[in-house]
């Protein structure tokens, strides 16, 4: 006798972003979309009406027939009582079974299909995480942009700010500080950044510039992305448990020579570098159907 394929809704929840899709049979998916959540160190209550608004915008009839749903959501690996209040959250609103837990841990399930090794995720922010057979969860950075994110799009960003500010004074711009004054639209780098809600945000966007510099040659931006590189290599480093694999994710990987000359550097230390099985929904959807998984002791379930 076949079992029925279940019906999940996955959500991945971000501080950028907010999307939900609902896994059918025969690979067939409905996707919905808003904006993230920036405040987090609220008991999971704005991150709970984030997932919950999310879900609601999936076709009613659709909803009908799920019976299990995943949540990765932002800020809630060092917050298991957020965790907790969005899967009871998300229960209590449709009435199927809900597995929470942080978007890293979704992240490392997806990219590992369930299995081990390190996720080193680099967008707008930076973290890795490695994970054992034992469920040994070792996690590096992540610790946002004021004191950590190291090597991310943020810290790029403010790395290409702080070049072009330090060179004002010469008279040799480079295209490095004319892709900055058209980001900007003329204004000064320092207010247009504290203009915004989210400087780290802010500072992220200026990241694809310079790595396209680089790229072309721009000895400061490639002196940057160096850098870069170097702390994204020790991060991915530093959270190996029993297994020396690591999967790249996030915006940064997008970029292809980017991501070629870091998994460079990761292979030159010592790592061996897999393509992701699947990404953070992927994982989302994993967690709903699976409690057999290394990354269990990390999940909270309602």
């Amino acid at each position: 006798m076949m079992t029925a394929t279940p019906v999940v809704v996955s959500v991945d929840l971000g501080k950028s972003s907010s999307r939900a899709v609902v896994s059918l049979p025969h690979g067939r998916e409905h996707s919905a979309t808003l904006g993230g959540v920036a405040a987090l160190g609220d008991g999971g209550r704005a991150s709970a009406v984030r997932v919950i608004e999310t879900i609601a915008l999936l076709p009613e009839a659709l909803l009908a027939t799920v019976t299990a749903c995943g949540v990765g959501a932002a800020g809630t690996l060092t917050d298991p009582e957020a965790a907790r209040h969005v899967a009871r959250a998300v229960r209590n609103e449709y009435g199927f079974g809900t597995a929470a837990t942080s978007d890293i841990i979704t992240a490392h399930a997806g990219a590992f299909a369930g299995g081990v090794g390190v996720a080193l995720v680099a967008g707008t922010g930076a973290v890795a995480a490695g994970l054992s057979q034992e469920g040994e969860l070792r996690r590096i950075d992540g610790w946002g942009p004021d004191i950590g994110d190291l090597g991310s799009g943020s810290w790029i960003g403010r790395e290409g700010f702080r070049a072009v500010l330090f060179a004002a004074a010469r008279p040799d711009a480079d295209a490095l500080a004319r892709r900055l004054d058209e980001m900007t639209g003329g204004l000064d780098p320092v207010r247009w950044v504290a203009a915004g809600d989210n400087p780290a945000g802010r500072l992220a966007r200026f990241a694809p510039h310079v790595l396209d510099e680089a790229e072309a040659g721009n000895a400061r931006a490639l002196g940057i992305v160096d850098a870069a590189i170097s702390l994204l290599g020790a991060t991915a480093t530093a959270a190996v448990t029993d297994a020396a694999r690591v999967s790249t994710l996030g915006g940064l990987t997008r970029h292809p020579w980017f991501a070629a000359r870091l998994t460079a550097h990761l292979g030159s230390v010592g790592l061996d570098v897999v393509e992701p099985d699947g990404d953070a929904l992927a994982g989302a959807r994993l967690i709903a159907v699976r409690t057999d998984l290394p990354h269990e002791r990390h999940i909270h379930r309602a």
